[in-house]
């Protein structure tokens, strides 16, 4: 790792709200370390950084988390012992989630087959204007307002395929799963909610494959400045990802995600000349 301190935060930053953003923080990443001219020895920071985004990401769904564990409590109680009634909506949601994780989880498990596609520039193009065609797509479609109790488990395991493509370098987890969401007619906001949750849990996936990566690598080169450096890039991480939550949930009640498309085709086209220009 040879970041100096200004990029270091920059990488942390744009790794944050990169992964909120459905413009894909992998992409931006392999891109920023092209530019920096880095090319491995990040163990450590990608494992804090990833520690980080899933700190943000808890702290902005801890109300949700919190409701499922309660809910859960209170389904464990029998029925003659309750004193007040089940939150079903609650229940139904947990359910559907863990009908998106399935295809989430297993495509995490092909994440290492995948890492050697993040130094072919041209896949990385392919893959984000991919990932533009499935933002822009859901414009054309009429919008809905579906939600636990009115989606089926199909289109929630569909919803969990979205995330899992976000192991393709270019794909973003977040824009796949809401792009999905939207085609099914769930509600945007509702959605949205649901992607960062599968999210976090893809996250500290990564993290536990950064932890392997690490101790694979050794940390005989670690140093105290280099574990600062890396504690402050996390933190970097950790405000884009809050910055990013709060900003998605803002477009969701308003907007949509369609102009991130845009976004996509423009950074993929960037992306092939700056291949051709290798």
């Amino acid at each position: 790792m040879d970041l100096n301190w200004v990029q270091s935060i920059l990488y942390g930053f744009v790794s944050g709200i990169g992964e909120i953003l459905p413009v894909s923080a992998r992409a931006h990443n392999v891109l920023l370390l092209k530019f920096y001219g880095v090319n491995g020895g990040m163990e450590l920071m990608d494992l804090l950084i990833h520690l980080g985004i899933f700190g943000g990401l808890y702290f902005s769904n801890q109300g949700q988390l919190l409701r499922f564990s309660r809910a859960r409590a209170l389904a464990r109680i029998p029925k003659r012992r309750r004193k007040r009634p089940l939150d079903i909506r609650t229940l139904m949601d947990y359910s559907m989630l863990k009908t998106m994780l399935v295809p989430a989880v297993l495509g995490l498990l092909a994440y290492r087959y995948t890492e050697n596609l993040e130094g072919k520039l041209a896949m990385v193009a392919l893959f984000l204007f991919l990932n533009g065609i499935i933002l822009y797509l859901p414009q054309f479609f009429p919008t809905g307002n579906k939600d636990s109790r009115t989606l089926s488990r199909l289109e929630g395991f569909f919803m969990g395929l979205g995330g899992a493509l976000s192991v393709l370098p270019g794909i973003s987890a977040v824009g796949a799963m809401t792009s999905v969401s939207s085609l099914c007619g769930v509600e945007r906001t509702y959605g949205l909610n649901m992607a960062l949750l599968v999210n976090m849990i893809i996250i500290a996936g990564l993290a536990v494959y950064d932890g392997m990566a690490l101790v694979a690598a050794g940390l005989g080169m670690v140093s105290f400045g280099m574990v600062l450096r890396c504690l402050v890039t996390a933190l970097a991480a950790l405000s884009g990802t809050l910055a990013g939550v709060r900003f998605m949930r803002f477009l969701a009640s308003r907007f949509g995600f369609s102009l991130f498309g845009l976004y996509c085709f423009g950074l993929a086209l960037f992306t092939f000349i700056l291949n051709l220009m290798a």
